[in-house]
């Protein structure tokens, strides 16, 4: 018997999307900095999905999509974050991957300095396992869906009665939060900033 274990990966790529999206978000980095206290104190905020965001390995649960608090978190933490190979600037960290059992990795992401989307391969300061342990406890204590088991009756076949009622389960996903997107959030900020020049 062999057992294939595979990492996460969109069901979709749609590069075009994800390069207009990461753009976006880059053109309005400072505007989400300022606000960073208001996005992770709001759930909707919080959870706001970015096509580009994602981290993969396979073996162990926990990669997936990377929405913003997570990204937020980790850049504050130093964990998602890398010296820039070709300056001296500071790589923010946007999707990385690779073997929990080799510890090869590579990452990429976007230099504050150069302003320029970067890629890397091992993490220089960081062990890939931290990255893992950083986002997998942040899926448990942060989770965007949850896991509902419910009981209901049924019936099974046994060679000896036959049919008799029996009680299963089934298992569903709930999601926490409608989170806003991308566009939505960089609105709401942008109103927010000019009330308060205002």
């Amino acid at each position: 018997m062999t057992i294939h274990s595979f990492g996460y990966s969109p069901s979709t790529t749609d590069k075009e999307r994800n390069d207009q999206d990461f753009t976006l978000f880059f053109q309005h980095l400072n505007l989400l900095k300022e606000h960073r206290n208001s996005i992770l104190e709001c759930r909707e905020y919080f959870f706001c999905s970015l096509s580009f965001a994602r981290c993969s390995w396979p073996y162990v649960r926990g990669d997936g999509p990377l929405c913003l608090g997570y990204l937020l978190l980790g850049w504050r933490r130093r964990i998602l974050t890398e010296p820039c190979p070709d300056c001296a600037g500071k790589v923010l960290v946007t999707a990385f991957g690779g073997s929990p059992l080799s510890g090869s990795n590579s990452w990429a992401g976007f230099c504050e300095c150069c302003l320029l989307k970067k890629y890397g391969r091992d993490t220089v300061h960081k062990p890939f396992l931290r990255r893992i342990n950083f986002i997998s406890k942040l899926r448990r204590r942060y989770p965007e869906v949850v896991w509902i088991t419910e009981d209901y009756q049924s019936q099974q076949f046994d060679w000896k009665d036959g049919l008799k009622p029996v009680i299963k389960q089934t298992v569903s996903t709930e999601r926490t939060v409608v989170p806003v997107s991308l566009a939505i959030l960089l609105r709401k900020l942008s109103d927010v900033a000019a009330e308060s020049f205002l």
